[in-house]
């Protein structure tokens, strides 16, 4: 809102205060409207074939207007809570549209909405079932003996154990942006996750299938806040500088898009990882098989956000420490856990560094 110089006549100043109230009038109607009546954005738009299926899962190729100069193509894996889109969010901040440009062969592993039937699906399934197959598919498809994954958040953790075990010489690069390793001090939610109140066994015997409004609630309470309240004043705010509002609902329905967890893999993250941390102490098994974080000796670049509250940046960075990889670099940049992928931000600064990285490891 534009500041009220209370100088002059009364008769200037209360006109002002009405300039400025009934704007504020009309900020407030066209934010209810788009909250009420406008339609979701488009999101995931760069164009894509499917090629290979699974359960709900389906493995996705990017097709590159300019075609395939790199000979390394990319796997990309996400978490379990939200949807892949964020990686192809909307045209013009699109992780995948960049590497497209930049002419690289682009997959991506999307889960699907994981239903009942699933419930019982865990890491082990996952990792050697989902992504050990998809690799394949991958490496068949593009004819390369080498690949690089890029795994985000929770897709970062699930990239580790496959990497563990099956090292190269298939894996070639390893891109990890916001994704937890060391789960010690996982911030507040180690506090909340190893109360003594907090039983995922109960939960999960409870549930079976951990419904989608069950994590998003955790996950929003973290910052109750920032997402309940700021979301919506940041929409307020875009109105009233006359700023583009298209970017914001994208995000906020990605945000909302959430999907159910199988509740073996959240009895895992939850007990494995962040109460127990076996991860790092070589204690974490895939189907009986120990995951081993030093076995990983591909090319690795670690990206963290500083203000990331979700992944903190230490959980991530620890991951330099146990690899065998020589060939390592750490990254931090000043946004959040998000900001790595989307907005403004990642857009001018962040996408560049990761094909410019690349770009040396991919001939």
């Amino acid at each position: 809102m534009k500041n009220i110089l209370l100088t002059g006549s009364a008769e200037e100043v209360g006109k002002e205060l009405k300039k400025n109230y009934d704007r504020m009038l009309d900020s407030t109607r066209k934010c209810m409207e788009i909250l009420q009546f406008d339609p979701d954005p488009q999101t995931g738009l760069s164009p894509r074939d499917v090629v290979w299926k699974k359960n709900k899962a389906r493995l996705y190729r990017y097709v590159s207007p300019h075609g395939y100069r790199h000979r390394v193509p990319i796997l990309m894996l996400y978490a379990l809570i939200n949807k892949p889109y964020i990686l192809d969010l909307i045209p013009g901040m699109s992780l995948v549209e960049h590497l497209l440009e930049c002419g690289y062969d682009i997959y991506l592993l999307d889960w699907g909405e994981f239903n009942w039937e699933d419930r019982d699906l865990n890491f082990g399934n996952l990792v050697n079932e989902y992504i050990a197959r998809a690799v394949q598919k991958v490496s068949l498809i593009s004819n390369s003996s080498e690949l690089t994954l890029l795994g985000y958040c929770m897709g970062g953790t699930m990239t580790a154990m496959y990497s563990s075990l099956y090292p190269r010489p298939l894996i070639k690069n390893i891109i990890m942006l916001a994704a937890p390793i060391d789960f010690s001090n996982a911030g507040i939610q180690s506090d909340w996750l190893r109360a003594p109140g907090y039983d995922a066994d109960r939960i999960v015997d409870t549930y079976k299938l951990i419904p989608k409004d069950f994590i998003d609630v955790g996950v929003k309470m973290l910052r109750p806040l920032t997402n309940y309240w700021g979301t919506y004043t940041r929409l307020w705010k875009y109105i009233d500088d006359g700023t583009s509002v298209e970017a914001w609902k994208a995000l906020n329905k990605w945000v909302n898009d959430n999907i159910n967890f199988p509740g073996e893999t959240f009895r895992q993250w939850i007990k494995d990882l962040y109460q127990a941390n076996k991860l790092v102490q070589n204690e974490f098994k895939i189907q009986g098989k120990a995951v081993d974080l030093a076995r990983i000796d591909a090319n690795l670049l670690v990206m963290t956000g500083l203000n990331d509250h979700l992944v903190l940046p230490g959980q991530a960075s620890a991951l330099l420490e146990y690899v065998s990889s020589r060939d390592k670099t750490f990254l931090e940049f000043p946004v959040g856990h998000g900001g790595l992928v989307f907005g403004k931000y990642a857009r001018d600064n962040v996408y560049s560094v990761i094909s410019g990285w690349l770009e040396e490891r991919s001939a």
